[in-house]
């Protein structure tokens, strides 16, 4: 009996002890949903001089396809410096806009010297940082650092690398862009996988993937059997790839040594080749855990000269569908930056940003013909810009012609300078004209004018034909038609500013979204005016023009101000003292000392109000207003110093070199000769009509305050003194006929 309870006894032991065991094998794993982000991997392929136009080639099948069947967009490929393969490589690093060295990286892997020495010794030496064995060195990682300590935007290369590495995940770059007989390598796409030590962790970058061959057009091009078997043999151990494939790079910078029947020949067959291995990296990628990204950083030698600066980018795998890449960075459906594909690729990792990225992570709108879309915001992008700098400078030209001719006029003949009041009522309509032909996509550059040309007329002739009072309606119509034009536009998403000649790049980068520097000077003016003739022509209809001149400035001032549509801050400032300066003369209220006061705090209460909306809102989600109050947040006053230092040399370089410049000051040149000559008239019609002389000081005021709180102040200001300027003339033109 003890020995059958005993045998019991050890039986319930060894139950309760393998219990556990078996139900760690039965029941779900906890770490399940770890191991299954562990699987995720991306795939970067950098095919440099790729053009949009290689992509409609359905002969070309896998690279058609993997655009044409993922998500897509336009590359702004801005960076701290010049549009090159070293800046563009550190800005994606970097998620921030960045600076290379200024020649081509020094990176080097294991098997390789650096003129009989080891590239991990010199590393060392360099950085008193040691590689493990198989990494890859980034040997001149402290010039780099040391580039972008001296720029005002604290990039620092190798925050994506760092991100991953945080995370335990492993890096990898294949291939180079070598120019045999070159002193310096061409291996910048590296600089895309290295963390802040300068370190990838495996790959290959040396002349191993190149093959040589003496009678060949290139001399080196990439080894597609080595660069194949490296790829299968790295994919299982690393989690983020980089891939140069170079050859294009190679063939452009021989282009000159080539004829065209020769380069053309090359040119298709590596095509070719790119289009073999897009369909091997498909064939062996499981999309269902991995994200492939095909992307061209920077334009070509030709596209730069042609004004052409998008590159463009691909994407496909899990979570991804067919149409246009997006991003809170540029909030526009087919275009996003440099700066954005680090965030997308740590947010695909589940990796944890980096705090000083300033790009955002993609999302897909969807979209068919992709491809079609993206190639028609690109033709429609490039065409305004190349249209932009000689209609700025015409309209500008004729804009101080025709100012300095009336004045000419009014001094020696008034009835004869009587047939320049409707070129006048033209150059008014010009802001408006520049955006309602952007509800048409013509991109023929004489069918265009000529549509400008018709529609100017047209706004001319329906302001002189609604006009009853001849002095006031036309003006009234052409100044609330463009307000009130801008306003739908913005709210509605910006659509047509976005391709009008009047309005921010998206090439250029300094604005993306939202209601730029020139048209909010415009609308700002042309407020300011309209409101003040419209309270003139109401004359003693004081309730009506208390609600008018109120709604008409307050929806200014929300859309400027709001985050989520005109998103700008200098201008909602600039703006709120003008129109309250405007709105106090208009109704005769004594601007004391205690007024300004509670002006100011007002002012105050609302810029913070702004402020703290946007900075409440998702990290992905917050405007410049919310990055800058976060970056205050981390930084404190060094934040401020860099906005405050970046502004005042943007508007210092502006003010010196823009056509802008000469508008303003031309501007107010010709109001002051127009203050007294001829003797009395200026005064005569300011006291007959108090609020145009409120609305005249007005203007002035919220030109001088758009150039101080703007970054691009100057342009702002010039566009906002167009509306004064040219309204005070129409009136003293009309006011001098009448008189004699």
């Amino acid at each position: 009996m003890p020995e059958k309870r005993f045998n019991s006894f050890l039986k319930t032991k060894i139950l309760f002890f393998l219990l556990p065991v078996i139900l760690c094998f039965l029941l779900p794993a906890p770490a399940l949903a770890s191991g299954e982000s562990s699987q995720r991997k991306v795939i970067l392929v950098i095919c440099d001089y790729l053009n949009p136009d290689d992509l409609n080639r359905t002969e070309l099948t896998n690279l058609h396809n993997f655009f044409g069947e993922g998500g897509i967009a336009l590359l702004n490929t801005n960076t701290a410096g010049a549009r090159n393969r070293q800046n563009a490589a550190v800005t994606i690093s970097a998620g921030r806009v960045a600076l290379s060295s200024g020649a081509e990286p020094l990176v080097f892997g294991p098997r390789e010297n650096v003129r009989g020495e080891d590239p991990a010794v010199l590393f060392q030496a360099r950085t008193g940082i040691t590689p493990e064995r198989g990494n890859i060195v980034v040997l001149d990682l402290p010039s780099i650092q040391w580039a972008n300590e001296k720029e005002q935007n604290r990039a620092e290369p190798g925050a994506l690398g760092d991100a991953l590495h945080n995370k335990g995940l492993k890096t990898a770059v294949i291939g180079n862009s070598d120019l045999p007989g070159v002193p310096l390598s061409n291996r910048s796409a590296a600089l895309i996988a290295m963390d802040r030590k300068g370190i990838i962790d495996r790959g290959n970058v040396s002349e191993e993937v190149l093959t040589y061959d003496p009678v060949d057009p290139l001399g080196h091009r990439t080894n597609y059997t080595k660069l194949n078997k490296i790829f299968l043999e790295l994919q299982p151990q690393t989690d983020f790839m980089v891939i140069d494939l170079g050859d294009l790079v190679r063939l452009e910078y021989k282009r000159t040594n080539l004829t065209s029947r020769v380069y053309i020949q090359e040119r298709e067959r590596i095509l070719r080749e790119y289009d073999d291995f897009i369909g091997l990296l498909m064939e062996k990628t499981d999309l269902s855990q991995s994200l492939c990204i095909v992307a061209t950083t920077i334009p070509t030698v030709e596209e730069n000269s042609e004004k052409r600066y998008f590159g463009f980018i691909g994407a496909q795998g899990k979570g991804l569908e067919e149409g246009l890449l997006s991003t809170p960075t540029t909030r526009k459906p087919g275009v996003i930056t440099l700066l954005d594909i680090a965030p997308s690729i740590g947010a695909f990792l589940q990796a944890d940003p980096d705090p000083l990225y300033i790009g955002r992570s993609w999302h897909v709108v969807p979209e068919e013909n992709n491809l079609a879309i993206m190639q028609k915001v690109e033709k429609r992008t490039v065409f305004a810009s190349y249209l932009r700098a000689p209609l700025v400078k015409g309209y500008v030209l004729l804009h101080l012609i025709v100012l300095a001719s009336i004045l000419f006029f009014l001094v020696f003949d008034p009835r004869k300078g009587n047939c320049l009041g409707p070129l006048l009522l033209g150059l008014i309509a010009v802001p408006l004209t520049l955006l309602l032909v952007c509800l048409t996509d013509i991109t023929d550059l004489w069918l265009y004018l000529a549509l400008c040309l018709v529609i100017n007329i047209v706004l001319v002739l329906i302001s002189i034909w609604l006009a009853r009072d001849k002095n006031y309606d036309s003006l009234i119509f052409l100044c609330l038609a463009t307000v009130i034009a801008l306003l739908i536009d913005t709210i509605s998403g910006g659509h047509l500013q976005r391709f009008s000649v009047l309005s921010y790049d998206p090439m250029g980068g300094a604005r993306f979204y939202g209601i730029g520097n020139e048209y909010m000077g415009v609308m700002m003016g042309a407020t300011i005016i309209g409101v003040s003739l419209l309270v003139t022509r109401l004359k003693k209809r004081l309730t009506v023009q208390y609600l008018l001149a109120g709604a008409l400035f307050l929806s200014v001032l929300v859309v400027l101000g709001a985050p989520w549509w005109g998103s700008n801050f200098g201008g909602f400032v600039a703006s709120l003292i003008a129109f309250g300066y405007t709105f106090l003369r208009l109704f005769g209220i004594r601007v004391r000392p205690k007024n300004i006061l509670v002006g100011l705090i007002i002012i105050g209460l609302l810029c913070g109000g702004v402020f703290v909306l946007d900075f409440m809102r998702p990290l992905e989600m917050r405007s410049h207003f919310g990055q800058f109050a976060f970056a205050v947040q981390t930084s404190g006053l060094t934040a401020v110093k860099e906005v405050v230092v970046r502004k005042l040399a943007m508007n210092y370089k502006l003010i010196r070199y823009t056509i802008w410049t000469r508008v303003l000051l031309c501007s107010l040149l010709a109001l002051g000769i127009l203050f007294y000559r001829p003797v009395g008239i200026f005064r005569r019609l300011l006291t007959k009509n108090p609020a145009i002389a409120a609305g005249l000081a007005g203007g002035v005021l919220g030109a001088f305050t758009a150039l101080i709180f703007n970054d691009s102040g100057i342009v702002a200001a010039a566009t906002a003194i167009i509306f004064p300027a040219a309204t005070l003339f129409y009136l003293v033109l009309r006011e001098q006929i009448t008189l004699s």
